[in-house]
């Protein structure tokens, strides 16, 4: 970046905004770093420096406000989810970056990655396009899970079967638990989105699994889930898991959740079974 170019930044734009040393010259700290990198990569894109440095002040002010609503994770949440709607690759990689760095994956998912993609949800079902947007953030969490639940995998421990119901097509919960799994012993099998549970639980029955989950998130997909399970031949091995199957009672079946460290302690609590 040309020296020029960072002092006219600081000073029609006030964009920069460095410390001094008692000699006079500038000490530019993180957040100085991240401005030039994200309004450089705007200008390189062929915005103008003036409509970027317009936007770059939104994007702040609703960190800000995220900030004071919420705290950090609300913040990072904030971020990702702008970047995502952005079509930013970069920049939603560079906020999953830090928000796995500074939290437990677990919290990380469900304080920053979940709320962040339920809010794309809302936008969706008001009517707006942002379809993009989670496809963008959806992949880009799947391949740091995935990641994981590889590094995770090992030759002994119980076998479990991780699926999302047919027509459950948001698998990253599912993603989740399955590395939560695999790294307290389980031998895991993840089939991804819209699975037939039928073809699951054909899977159960050769692999001899100790346990199954179907992992439900869309309004309404549990109780289907329920119904379909009731009918397979291993139906006794089957729980339910996600944020639709909250209520074991409504179901008639064993539900792990909603939340992911009680998910986590129940399939716990299973893999110790004799």
């Amino acid at each position: 970046m040309p020296v020029d170019t960072l002092r006219a930044w600081e000073r029609r734009y006030g964009v920069l905004r460095p410390e001094r040393t008692d000699g006079g010259q500038r000490r530019y700290g993180d957040r100085d770093v991240e401005r030039v990198l994200w309004l450089s990569a705007r200008v390189a894109e062929g915005q103008r420096i003036s409509d970027a440095v317009a936007a770059l002040n939104a994007l702040e002010r609703e960190d800000d406000e995220a900030d004071a609503r919420g705290g950090p994770t609300a913040a990072l949440a904030s971020r990702l989810n702008i970047a995502a709607r952005q079509g930013d690759g970069a920049r939603v990689e560079l906020e999953l970056d830090r928000a796995f760095a500074a939290l437990p994956m677990v919290q990380a998912m469900e304080l920053v990655v979940f709320p962040a993609l339920a809010d794309l949800g809302r936008r969706w079902a008001e009517g707006e396009r942002v379809v993009v947007a989670e496809h963008l953030l959806s992949a880009a969490t799947e391949r740091r899970l995935a990641a994981r639940l590889s590094a995770a995998r090992r030759p002994r421990g119980p076998i479990g079967i991780v699926a999302c119901p047919s027509g459950e097509r948001h698998a990253v919960g599912a993603l989740c638990l399955s590395v939560l799994m695999a790294q307290d012993g389980w031998r895991v099998s993840f089939l991804g989105a819209d699975t037939p549970l039928v073809e699951a639980d054909a899977v159960a029955q050769a692999r001899r699994a100790r346990a199954c989950v179907a992992v439900c998130t869309v309004p309404g997909s549990a109780r289907a889930a329920a119904a379909e399970i009731a009918e397979l031949p291993n139906a006794r091995m089957w729980v339910l898991a996600g944020p639709d199957a909250p209520d074991p009672d409504a179901h008639q079946m064993p539900v792990w959740g909603p939340s992911l460290e009680e998910a986590r302690a129940s399939a716990a609590l299973r893999a110790a079974e004799d």
